[in-house]
């Protein structure tokens, strides 16, 4: 009996150092931003069970309303680069992704050039290099006017150069979803 339980302890720990050598990659993969820089930053794992599809077009709308901060700047636009950087590392090409970002309620600030920002909050923009390097990668960011309206944000002098003015996000939202883009709120 001590040797079949010796034996299977044996076993066991022989097929647990395959399972490892076969899936390096779950040990701990560094955090990198291969895409998007300084932003969103990924573990890029290979060998897990779902990967991006090399098939799909990803086409994405994502709702940026909640003024959160992740990392000093908005949340959402963080998490759009995030998406970026994971598209990136496992190889879809930019012809095969469609990112929009929907800007209204507390995040429209971030629609700001850095006059209109330091002289509303006293500091430069932090969102600005990200919304850059995201639109220089392809990603289109709208702004919902009836929020602009609210804010008591002037277009014409105000807005920075990233930023696509609307009618309002009430119909962004549902006009991208049913031209098929999954929603990310």
């Amino acid at each position: 009996m001590k040797k079949i339980i010796l034996l299977s302890v044996i076993l066991l720990a022989m097929n647990q150092a395959t399972f490892a050598q076969k899936n390096n990659n779950y040990q701990n993969p560094k955090w990198e931003t291969p895409l998007i820089k300084g932003y969103g930053p990924i573990k890029y794992y290979s060998n897990t069970a779902i990967q991006p599809d090399k098939s799909l077009d990803y086409k994405v709308v994502f709702k940026i309303t909640s003024g959160k901060i992740k990392d000093g700047v908005d949340s959402k636009i963080w998490h759009m680069a995030r998406f970026l950087n994971l598209l990136y590392a496992s190889g879809i090409k930019p012809s095969h992704i469609h990112v929009v970002g929907v800007i209204a309620g507390k995040s429209t600030n971030v629609i700001l050039n850095n006059k209109a920002y330091q002289k509303r909050f006293h500091k430069n923009n932090p969102n600005l290099d990200l919304l850059k390097q995201l639109t220089k990668n392809g990603v289109k960011f709208y702004v919902c006017n009836q929020a602009v309206a609210e804010h008591e944000i002037d277009l014409d002098t105000d807005l920075n150069n990233h930023i696509i003015p609307t009618l309002s996000a009430i119909i962004d939202l549902p006009t991208f979803q049913l031209k098929g883009y999954a929603l990310i709120p």
